[in-house]
């Protein structure tokens, strides 16, 4: 779980040593700047291809996505039948789930804004929508 740079002990006295430099593992999730990211593939990959991005993008603290088809198909520069087909796929697929007419919750477990224990509860929450 933490690293330790060993040559980075120093002598207190003669009974303690201080680590400085002590790091926490981070490789367990990564972070992504999404606005970067769909700037520099965006040419590389079909507009069909990118909406997933588009709308972890614009998801709110709760992992929602508070727009209907319509907003979006004019957002997205995207045919609303593209984007409710795309949209049945997604759900399938448990990247998203409807949570009312013009709201949708995105799968915490793939993307999250947050603390850890916020994830936690969004997904307790997403698991729950539907029920």
């Amino acid at each position: 779980m933490f690293e330790i740079n060993v040559e980075s002990k120093v002598d207190i006295n003669e009974q303690y040593t201080e680590s400085r430099n002590i790091v926490g593992k981070k490789d367990k999730y990564s972070n992504l700047c999404l606005k970067n990211l769909i700037r520099v593939v965006g040419d590389s990959y079909t507009k069909k291809d990118i909406i997933p991005l588009l709308l972890i993008e614009r998801m709110d603290r709760d992992n929602r996505i508070r727009m209907t088809l319509d907003e979006m198909s004019r957002e997205f520069d995207y045919p609303k039948t593209g984007l409710s087909t795309l949209f049945t796929k997604l759900k399938k697929k448990d990247f998203l789930k409807r949570v009312k007419n013009g709201e949708y919750m995105i799968n915490p477990a793939i993307s999250y804004r947050g603390s850890r224990m916020d994830r936690e509860d969004l997904i307790e929450e997403y698991h729950s929508i539907g029920k």
